[in-house]
């Protein structure tokens, strides 16, 4: 018994172009959803009051759309090595004297920012207060803002999948 292909081939060629349509609509709204993932982790990280420290929130970055075996990816992420640390918590120990950059005539805890005469920060504006707490909680930036980007991943799925369905007819 011989089988005709003829009829395959056009439902071949109906795959090959949903399966097309589908990848470039994955990409899109997977570049989309980065984006706005990206733009909430920057909105949502808080600035320091320095003029001379690092900030987190303009340090965040995403990668562009990935093709990997297990499909398509593109990353958020922030390069600065204490990100983890603003994100997730961190211990700390009471009673230690730390420095607190500042602008002149700046204050912060009721002290007035002083230029540093010696030491390490010579030269430098700010204030010296000691830590009182054990723990600094997280301020959980990134793992609220991918809660929401997975519920619109979720959406984008059900919508790549009925571009699906349309096509196979």
């Amino acid at each position: 018994m011989l089988i005709d292909p003829q009829p395959y081939k056009g439902f071949i060629k109906r795959l090959q172009k949903v399966r097309e349509a589908a990848k470039a609509q994955a990409s899109a709204e997977l570049n989309t959803i980065a984006d706005r993932h990206l733009a909430r982790c920057k909105d949502n990280t808080a600035t320091g009051s320095s003029p001379y420290s690092p900030t987190l929130g303009p340090a965040w970055d995403r990668s562009g759309v990935i093709e990997t075996i297990g499909g398509l990816q593109a990353e958020v992420f922030n390069p600065k090595d204490y990100a983890s640390f603003y994100e997730l918590g961190h211990r700390q120990e009471p009673g230690r004297l730390v420095f607190i950059e500042l602008r002149p005539g700046e204050s912060k805890y009721g002290y007035s920012a002083q230029m540093v005469k010696s030491g390490k920060h010579k030269g430098q504006w700010g204030i010296w207060i000691r830590l009182k707490k054990p723990y600094v909680k997280g301020a959980f930036v990134m793992t609220d803002s991918e809660k929401k980007a997975q519920k619109e991943l979720d959406a984008a799925a059900r919508r790549i999948e009925k571009t699906i369905q349309r096509g196979i007819g």
